[in-house]
């Protein structure tokens, strides 16, 4: 299931579909379509190749900036796969059960992660330095570029003063090494020694599932009840910013240019002017299915800096479906 695994996804087999009137320059190109109980939970991209992971160990690999893909023989369990880093010198793949593999020269190989919860998400920098994050609170540390991993330990006590350990949905990485990670409580928080210590930024109400930072330190979070979050300062400080919906956003990619791309359930939502106003893309497809992921080919959602003015920008999700939404 998607990240919050609250929901069963309404799949439709339509594949020639229809833009909304009130978005016309939008371009909505199927270009992967699977069966009706197939899922895609993540997808990213490195340079034109792009990558994409889902249920029942489903992976799905693309050449050419994601115009076609091919699945590859199933390499992995058939637990679900949930996230997926293609950035460092190793794609990495996590998933249920703790299930972690990283492909070096060509081969998927299974690495021990410390822990049997749910992976999420994961990312890792340019010098080795990882997190993986999942069900319960969990945050896996890799210094070696995903082939060994730590388990850290976090007050969760302390922080939310209660009991309960969050879930843990998405993590950034910036250029100097500051992590930010998001999940339940509309949770926030930020690390500038490698996970040894956290500070919170952010706390509220709606669970929080996407996470994106630019560069520039322009950042989105989104999540449930139609939360989008905003910051400035490189995930430092955030505040609320107004959507026209209060369904599920899962995730949310942006430019350098401004342009933002929110993914969710039965919800597509378009900015060109990094979200002060929105426009809903409102087509059959999006009003009964649901995207997980969205990335962009040179423009990935851990933040690398886009080579084009407009990349090309894809979203997967339902029925083993990746689509070009732009």
């Amino acid at each position: 299931m998607p990240k919050n695994h609250k929901f069963i996804a309404k799949s439709v087999s339509i594949i020639s579909l229809l833009t909304s009137s009130s978005l016309m320059s939008t371009e909505y190109e199927v270009r992967h379509q699977g069966i009706l109980h197939d899922a895609l939970y993540d997808v990213c991209f490195a340079g034109g190749k792009g990558v994409a992971v889902g249920a029942h160990g489903q992976l799905l690999t693309s050449m050419d900036e994601g115009v076609t893909w091919e699945a590859e023989e199933s390499q992995f369990s058939k637990a679900a796969l949930l996230g997926i880093d293609c950035q460092g010198p190793s794609t990495v793949v996590v998933g249920q059960e703790g299930l972690i593999f990283l492909n070096q020269d060509e081969k998927w190989l299974p690495v021990d992660s410390s822990t049997d919860q749910r992976l999420f998400s994961v990312s890792i920098d340019d010098s080795g330095f990882g997190l993986a994050v999942g069900g319960f609170g969990t945050v896996i540390r890799t210094l070696d570029y995903g082939n060994s991993w730590q388990t850290l330990s976090i007050d969760w006590e302390t922080i939310l003063n209660d009991f309960v350990e969050p879930h843990i949905y998405d993590i950034h990485i910036d250029n100097a090494g500051v992590v930010s990670i998001i999940g339940e409580f509309e949770l926030i928080m930020q690390s500038h020694d490698q996970g040894n210590s956290w500070q919170v930024v952010h706390k509220g109400d709606a669970s929080l599932f996407g996470l994106h930072i630019n560069n520039s330190g322009l950042g989105l979070a989104v999540g449930q009840d139609g939360t989008v979050l905003k910051s400035f300062d490189g995930g430092a400080s955030w505040q609320k910013i107004a959507t026209n919906t209060t369904g599920i956003l899962l995730d949310v990619w942006s430019s350098e240019q401004g342009k933002v791309v929110v993914s969710g359930i039965r919800n597509l939502l378009m900015s060109d002017d990094f979200g002060a106003t929105w426009q809903a893309l409102n087509n059959i497809d999006i009003q009964t299915g649901w995207y997980q992921s969205v990335s962009a080919v040179n423009n990935s959602k851990v933040g690398a800096q886009s080579q084009s003015s407009n990349p090309k920008v894809y979203v997967a999700g339902h029925s083993g479906r990746v689509v070009k939404v732009n």
